[in-house]
């Protein structure tokens, strides 16, 4: 199955020019970026990233962790201008946080079914005045939906991601990337969808609240 246009917007011309630029951009830019848990990252196949959302910084330095295009679900609000023009066309798409179409949920579902990774910033939004906002289920509805509705059996791995930047999200800092366990949707199967979609949500929460947590540090 093929993704829907507006989701498959990726320009490869623009997207395969601008990477090696981009990887030394971030390599001139912060001191160092470490990750742990690089492993449990798929190479191929459908994922959703689930990332602490920290900074505007995260989506520049998620694109790092992956050998092919991520594909971003990005607030509507964020599509104006030449910055729009340019996320657009390097795997962003739109979704209104607030009143989600049945578009852009169909246009998840079928990215997934055609086996791209997906990011999700489950928070919604950036959040830096408590570890982690309280997550809703809309995340892990998704990735049961996608899963029931494809034609073959589906698993789609949902990892949860940490960045921190120390001392802060700015030139110079050391960036911090924990890459945790795939949850799957068969480990927590309830009696039905909408309680086995809190139990995901309650283990993802777990998880990247475990991960905020000090790590050893891998130099990348």
């Amino acid at each position: 199955m093929h993704p829907p246009k507006e989701v498959a917007s990726v320009s490869p011309w623009l997207y395969w020019s601008l990477f090696p630029i981009h990887r030394v951009f971030l390599n001139l830019y912060f001191g160092q970026i470490v990750i742990e848990g690089q492993e449990n990252l798929p190479d191929t196949g459908p994922v959703v990233l689930a990332p602490k959302h920290f900074s505007r910084w995260d989506p520049v330095v998620l694109v790092s962790l992956s050998k092919e295009p991520l594909r971003f679900l990005t607030n509507a609000n964020q599509f104006e201008g030449f910055q729009g023009w340019l996320i657009k066309r390097l795997g962003a798409f739109p979704v209104d946080l607030s009143h989600p179409k049945v578009s852009s949920l169909r246009g998840a579902i079928e990215l997934l079914q055609a086996g791209k990774k997906l990011v999700l910033f489950p928070e919604g939004g950036i959040v830096r005045d408590q570890p982690l906002r309280p997550l809703k289920t809309g995340l892990a509805r998704l990735v049961l939906q996608a899963e029931s509705l494809a034609q073959e059996p589906l698993q789609i791995p949902i990892v949860p991601v940490v960045m921190r930047y120390e001392p802060g999200p700015y030139a110079g800092a050391t960036v911090f990337i924990t890459i945790g366990s795939p949850l799957y949707t068969e480990e927590y199967r309830q009696k039905n969808d909408k309680d086995t979609a809190q139990a995901l949500t309650q283990a993802l929460q777990g998880a990247i609240l475990k991960g905020l947590q000090p790590f050893n540090i891998k130099k990348h």
